[in-house]
């Protein structure tokens, strides 16, 4: 399962940045799904994510909003197919690395994944 959420992840990110990351993994546990993204950024692009961070205003955390929300919205439909109900209930973002190369993504379920897949009441597509 987390070989095939880490192919999906990969696809959903090409789409939101129109270049996808170099390496993709998932890690279930329990009530999360934890996506770290491993990207590359052009010079530009670094320099801007720092800029947005190190200044206090509120466009980094717009950003990371918008990312959560164009990810959710990516992701539920797959967790509805794969288990009826599964659903993100939270979203929580971390850039790390320089020029901010590493990119966790921690996904709160409103079920236990373990114990779903330890149930065999998964469905992958």
């Amino acid at each position: 399962m987390e070989r095939e959420l880490a192919k999906l992840a990969s696809r959903v990110r090409k789409n939101i940045t129109e270049r996808g990351p170099v390496d993709t993994r998932v890690s279930i546990m329990n009530h999360f799904i934890i996506l770290k993204f491993t990207a590359k950024f052009t010079s530009p692009e670094a320099f801007m994510l720092e800029h947005m961070y190190s200044h206090s205003s509120q466009v980094f955390t717009d950003y990371k909003m918008k990312l959560a929300l164009v990810l959710k919205e990516n992701f539920n439909p797959v967790f509805s197919y794969i288990h009826m109900g599964l659903q993100i209930e939270d979203i929580e973002t971390t850039f790390f690395g320089h020029e901010f190369t590493e990119q966790v993504t921690v996904f709160k379920m409103n079920k236990d994944i373990e114990l779903l897949l330890k149930n065999d009441e998964i469905n992958m597509p």
